[in-house]
């Protein structure tokens, strides 16, 4: 079986390390245990050659210039690409993410060859904007009609696109998360003292991330004369917004600023906090959120969508989005609960939920269902 990803995101080709895409890259690299596959990233706007292909990171891919305002160039590009794919690779199925990118373009491509389309969907609904009538809703809407099988990350997910589109299917497979390779020992990043808590967020955005709601919590705490630490750990455009923020709260003596980490020293980290944060107030899943409680640890999230849709009561707590009063009282309850969190389970239920290989057979059965398949 020949499986091509194609891609609405992905790391430019010169990087030395995965940064964007990443997990389509790691469920990649796992079903190419169980077939063949390669991918696809039509949307390239740092290349300078018109189409390349090779391996990178291990990982067959195949990429097409996007140049900004060109639509019938990069159309055209995209048809020539997708062609040689066919001739080379054969693709058997044409796994495409997010409906309103490399989804609507896999329906129309694949059409002319014959070929099915998988679509998973990885954008909020706030975020694809399908919500309200116009371009995206229709574009969209064009693809979930066209694909053979629809695919949301979290419940949430798939509870709202299934009111905007009643007429289309939607199932669930969570992201598939690669069990958590860090060293234990000697604690480096904890802090004595105080209750530890940890967020891991990229910051491209000054609202999306309720970072700001965040430090405003951890500053009605400290007036409040809780002991409690902040770390951060991620990178993005707006992280000295942010830094400078706990400045002027004056709470940068309890907050740590990791910048964007390895990931073996993300789970460090991690593993050595009281419990984990979310405070997004928009999220279609919530890759760190699985992470953590792979790392057995519980958390304190908001009503986001995907994040309390994968949070269930026995890992954690669930409170207001958008509110520095929800998290302060949030983080309270917490620390008063602690330790009725069985880290035991948490772990299990997100290793069986969340573990790579099992989100790949689940693909795997999806794919042989499409082809019409017996599986094994």
């Amino acid at each position: 079986m020949n499986i091509l990803m194609m891609v609405t995101w992905y790391t430019p080709q010169n990087y030395k390390e995965l940064e964007a895409g990443g997990f389509h890259y790691e469920q990649s690299m796992d079903l190419k245990k169980h077939c063949n596959v390669a991918l696809y990233y039509p949307f390239d706007p740092d290349l300078e050659q018109e189409e390349t292909a090779g391996e990178e990171w291990g990982l067959y891919t195949y990429r097409s210039r996007f140049i900004p305002g060109k639509m019938l160039q990069n159309r055209k590009q995209m048809r020539k690409t997708f062609a040689r794919i066919v001739e080379e690779f054969k693709p058997d199925i044409i796994h495409a993410h997010v409906a309103g990118g490399a989804g609507y373009h896999a329906t129309r491509l694949a059409a002319k060859f014959h070929l099915p389309v998988v679509i998973t969907e990885h954008n909020p609904i706030e975020i694809s904007g399908v919500d309200r009538m116009g371009l995206s809703h229709y574009l969209c809407g064009q693809a979930y009609k066209k694909s053979n099988a629809n695919i949301c990350v979290s419940e949430d997910s798939k509870n709202k696109l299934s009111k905007i589109y009643p007429k289309y299917p939607f199932e669930v497979i969570y992201n598939g998360i690669i069990v958590p390779d860090y060293h234990t020992g000697e604690k480096l990043y904890y802090k004595d003292g105080y209750l530890n808590i940890v967020i891991v967020a990229v910051l491209y955005d000054l609202e999306i991330k309720g970072m700001k709601y965040l430090l405003q919590a951890v500053r009605q705490l400290k007036e409040a004369g809780q002991k409690v630490y902040l770390h951060h750990i991620g990178g993005g455009e707006y992280l000295p917004h942010f830094e400078n923020m706990a400045s002027e709260l004056e709470i940068d003596d309890v907050c740590t600023f990791h910048g964007r980490c390895e990931r073996s020293k993300l789970y460090e980290i991690v593993n050595e906090m009281d419990f984990f944060v979310s405070a997004s107030l928009m999220e279609c899943s919530g890759v760190s959120v699985q992470e953590a409680m792979l790392l057995g640890k519980p958390v304190l999230g908001t009503n986001s969508g995907g994040v309390d849709s994968l949070v269930p009561k026995e890992a954690g707590h669930i409170v207001q989005k958008g509110s520095a009063d929800a998290l302060k009282e949030g983080i309270l309850y917490m620390k008063e609960h602690l330790d009725e969190f069985d880290r035991k389970w948490i772990e299990k239920y997100a290793f069986e939920s969340f573990e790579i290989s099992h989100i790949s057979q689940k693909y795997l059965q999806l794919y042989n269902r499409v082809l019409g398949r017996k599986e094994g």
